[in-house]
């Protein structure tokens, strides 16, 4: 018992130190194997218990946050999210009784993929704690993602745990540790060889530019939405913008729900907005809640970004898509409308959000001849600029999505001031260089409370700001250029890669081992 709990509370440790902020991504390729160690002589009642114990140690060390935000959400998490790791311990069980361990290590970086695949899908996708995003760091070696998504990570590192406990495994036999070790050397030579092939050289770099602004203006979450704080919100911003606008930029962007106020009917924050963007001639996108009537006595409301130009009486407008389940919007509450009454009642805060359901990218009026630095030879007037918001830059295929509708550069726009000082800004903050990375798109991050930053297309952070203070972040950022596989063909690597556990389910379930077979208790992979 005491051997058991050890092994799943490390498994759940390594795993919490290995996200962001700390950067100890490498404690992600044994973190798994106590996992394994755990699992090798259990039953399918055992799996489910130890499953959901170790998938309650992963997410208390990397989830603790979500109770400062929303107690249902956290409530949640707990309940929910380590079901996928219980998933994962009964096919691991399931497989290694059926075929026996021989085959099971063979199969174990499928598994791990195509459940964490799983865990991303539906209204309840929530893919934070994805084993690729340990790797935010070590920019050489994930550039392959531009063909597998983050997904392709996830499999390397669970490919990775797979080696090593079969080095552990193995180690009174000289023949088998020098053979682990080559494969483990030829996992992280082949992908790092790669990423030296493709990041290009700073004098290599295309000179097509944007000039962009971020404004991170620092604001109390709680305090902004105060009507008595409006106009002081509003002189925050525009100050910041004035000072940005010295170093002419093309477009100025502001955060989620910089605006704490339905911008469409807003006489203070839209008719000095228009002033102001009047003058200084540079448009805006920025977050506000928006809505829409559905009849007259009722309406949406909806999480959104705007851009407004300059000498323009019209903006255009995107709804957030994918709500954050519990925090923004109750799951489910058209068909079950009881769970709203019930949390309504209990006063545990979740958001009324109604969810989008247009990808939209801005046309953004530019000058191109503002840029001082580099020669520029793109004649165009816009740029297309698509915004999404939060929660949606945990989803590969949104971003795809996004992209696919025509990008120039692709613009976060978040309030993570919810997290306070926990891991929670920066981990969400890393997650965005994956999809700069599996897009080869330059990315503006601008948090209200930080981290702001500029991501290149291979994932390189350009700038970045502090946590809990004001900032302003002007950079030349490059324009989208080149079209990944990702982009043109979305998720076939991860689609396939979860379609291939078919087999091995079926042969464990129609062509098991014979009963009183041997089977080697060596996870032996040599024959791969």
């Amino acid at each position: 018992m005491k051997k058991n709990l050890l092994l799943s509370l490390t498994t759940g440790v390594l795993l919490s130190l290995a996200f962001p902020p700390l950067k100890f991504g490498f404690l992600a390729y044994i973190a798994l194997v106590p996992l394994f160690f755990l699992l090798e002589d259990k039953n399918y009642k055992e799996s489910i218990r130890w499953g959901f114990l170790t998938g309650l140690f992963i997410n208390l060390g990397t989830l603790y946050w979500i109770s400062w935000v929303t107690v249902p959400g956290a409530i949640a998490a707990i309940l929910y999210l380590p079901i996928f790791v219980i998933i994962y311990s009964l096919l691991h069980t399931f497989i290694r009784l059926r075929l026996g361990e021989k085959y099971l290590y063979l199969c174990v970086p499928f598994l791990w993929t195509g459940v964490e695949y799983l865990r991303a899908l539906g209204v309840l996708g929530f893919p934070w704690c994805s084993l690729a995003y340990t790797q935010s760091y070590y920019l050489s070696l994930i550039q392959y993602v531009s063909f597998s998504s983050v997904y392709g990570v996830s499999f390397w590192v669970a490919t990775i745990n797979v080696v090593i406990l079969s080095l552990l495994r193995n180690l009174a036999d000289l023949k088998k540790i020098i053979l682990y070790f080559a494969i483990l050397i030829t996992l992280f030579i082949i992908p790092w060889i790669y990423g030296k092939i493709v990041v290009p050289n700073d004098e290599n770099v295309p000179e097509e530019k944007i000039r962009v602004a971020l404004i991170q203006g620092n604001i109390d979450p709680y305090l902004k939405w105060d009507d008595a704080f409006l106009e002081s919100n509003l002189q925050i911003y525009e100050e910041m913008t004035r000072k940005a606008a010295e170093a002419k930029p093309q477009l100025i962007i502001w955060p989620e729900t910089a605006v704490p106020d339905y911008l469409r009917v807003s006489n203070l924050y839209l008719t000095k907005l228009r002033t102001l963007l009047s003058e200084l001639e540079i448009p805006l996108i920025t977050g506000a809640p928006d809505f829409r009537y559905l009849n007259d006595e009722t309406y949406e409301t909806y999480n959104a970004a705007f851009l407004l130009r300059p000498n323009s009486g019209s903006f255009d407008a995107y709804h957030k898509i994918h709500l954050v389940p519990f925090g923004e919007r109750v799951p489910f509450t058209e068909a079950l409308p009881f769970l709203k009454d019930l949390l309504e009642s209990l006063e545990m805060g979740e958001g009324n959000f109604s969810a989008g359901h247009q990808v939209i990218s801005f046309r953004v009026p530019v000058n191109f001849d503002q840029i001082d630095s580099g020669e520029n030879t793109n004649q165009r007037s816009y740029i297309n600029v698509p915004v999404i918001i939060c929660f949606e830059s945990l989803f590969p295929e949104m971003s795809r999505n996004f992209i696919q509708a025509g990008a120039d550069i692709l613009v976060i726009i978040t309030n993570d001031a919810w997290f306070k000082k926990s891991a929670a800004p920066f981990h969400h903050a890393q997650i965005a260089v994956f999809r700069a990375i599996e897009n080869h798109v330059s990315i503006a991050r601008c948090a209200n409370t930080g981290v702001s930053m500029f991501i290149d297309p291979y994932g390189r952070t350009q700038q970045s700001s502090r946590i809990f203070e004001k900032a302003i972040l002007v950079d030349d950022i490059l324009l989208k250029r080149d079209t990944t596989f990702f982009t043109k063909y979305g998720n076939v690597f991860t689609i396939a890669i979860t379609l291939l556990n078919i087999a091995p389910l079926i042969a464990a379930l129609f062509f098991p081992r014979k009963h009183g077979e041997h089977t080697s208790q060596e996870p032996t992979i040599s024959i791969m």
